[in-house]
């Protein structure tokens, strides 16, 4: 199954690097990695200013991503989270202030159902939320398969 990028492991792609080589190796297999607007949203604002932000949107517009649509499936189980769990659950693990923890927080419930709702695992350094969210996604659809929070690939 096509796995989509959580934001920890499409940060840490770069020209020329071992995690490029596996998404070439991927997109060649008839597996092109998938990725969600907020995980773009995330990388780019980091990009930002940096000549690797050209880079990435050429990375982006190929062939070797899908971006996950953040459609209306996934944003209806988006809310739903959020209103499950407004605040995230590692709560002072998180980097920044309240209001850019809860931010994360909720960038990260969006990349989750964007994933869930395509039906894709998620590869995510984050495997802590991940997996919350996980459960509070069981919790709410349990006759359906559940959000499968695997490591990043080790290339």
């Amino acid at each position: 199954m096509t796995l989509a990028w959580d934001t920890t492991v499409v940060s840490r792609i770069y020209p020329g690097g071992r995690l490029e080589r596996h998404l070439l190796d991927c997109a060649h297999a008839g597996e092109p990695v998938a990725n969600t607007p907020p995980t773009v949203m995330e990388v780019a604002r980091g990009l930002q200013a940096t000549p690797a932000l050209a880079w990435f949107i050429r990375l982006l517009t190929s062939d070797l991503v899908e971006i996950l649509s953040l459609d209306r499936a996934a944003a209806i189980v988006a809310g739903q989270l959020c209103a499950m769990h407004p605040s995230p659950p590692t709560g002072a693990r998180r980097k920044g202030v309240k209001p850019e923890q809860r931010a994360g927080w909720v960038l990260d419930i969006q990349i989750a159902a964007c994933a869930w709702t395509h039906g894709r695992d998620i590869a995510t350094e984050n495997s802590r939320e991940f997996e919350a969210l996980r459960e509070l996604i069981a919790q709410l659809y349990p006759d359906t398969s559940p959000l499968l929070v695997k490591p990043p690939p080790t290339v």
